[in-house]
């Protein structure tokens, strides 16, 4: 596969990618389409990416998720870091090619060797779940400190999973708790939910059942299935506040609509009934 390698591009492509940028920003997507098309054809790599992604969300251009791929190709063999981890999001999904987790994988790692966060994360999950590759818990937990040390707020919330299981690294909840707090602050639901099982239980930071609850509220407010069923559980109990069973209810509802299983199996044994088992 190709690697990253500096572009040298005639300054005329260069320009016209300029200019297409600019149409872009100006939302004449057709004229846009037009721009890359000619600095494409001039070997720009970016303009090739842009190309993939006109094709695929039908900017300036009938959507066409087969040409997509056929860009987004091009630009990943030379050595387009954003195009390679397209492609590998292409395979893995079956969005205009058919779905391939080996070949997913490959673009995703190759993008990943090539600075992408966002890749470096990805190749992290694979190696956890085995998902066309081996599994790699060691691989798995790199993967996601790198992709943290570029600000990526999911992988941090990963390595911090890791550091708690002790999957790949040496079991550590004090570091555990570190990292999901890093990527809560920076808006991520599933690390603010962890965040708050740290607390409730006392797991790499003092027992505070208040700070539990007001954890699991934020990361519930922001859609995540697991906060809302641990939310539910704090009014059911009154951990971290009063009891409430109506509140309860409600976000155990939430959770279940989510796909909380554990939410789902609490409510059907409740036969339908307004009060909790």
């Amino acid at each position: 596969m190709a690697r990253k390698s500096a572009q040298t591009c005639d300054p005329a492509v260069e320009q016209e990618f300029e200019r297409g940028k600019a149409y872009e920003q100006e939302q004449a997507h057709e004229k846009a389409f037009a721009c890359f098309s000619a600095a494409a054809r001039g070997g720009h790599a970016g303009a090739e990416f842009c190309l993939a992604v006109c094709c695929e969300q039908g900017r300036g251009t009938e959507r066409d998720l087969s040409q997509a791929v056929t860009h987004y190709r091009r630009a990943a063999w030379r050595g387009n870091a954003a195009a390679q981890y397209a492609l590998g999001q292409c395979y893995a999904d079956g969005r205009g090619i058919g779905r391939d987790e080996k070949s997913a994988y490959e673009w995703f790692r190759l993008s990943a060797e090539n600075g992408l966060a966002a890749a470096q994360h990805r190749v992290g999950v694979c190696c956890l779940y085995g998902i066309g590759t081996e599994k790699n818990f060691q691989a798995a937990a790199q993967w996601f400190r790198a992709a943290a040390e570029q600000g990526d707020h999911l992988a941090r919330c990963d390595l911090g999973s890791c550091y708690f299981s002790g999957r790949g690294v040496e079991k550590n909840e004090r570091k555990a708790y570190a990292c999901f707090r890093a990527a809560a602050m920076r808006g991520c639901a599933e690390a603010m939910n962890n965040l708050g099982y740290c607390f409730r239980f006392g797991r790499g930071v003092k027992k505070n059942e208040k700070k539990a609850f007001g954890c699991f509220r934020a990361a519930a407010r922001r859609g995540c299935a697991g906060a809302q069923y641990n939310l539910g559980l704090c009014y059911a109990s009154g951990s971290g506040v009063a009891q409430n069973e109506e509140q309860a209810l409600e976000w155990l509802r939430r959770a279940a609509q989510a796909g909380s299983e554990g939410a789902q199996s609490l409510l059907a044994r409740s036969n339908g009934q307004e009060r909790l088992p």
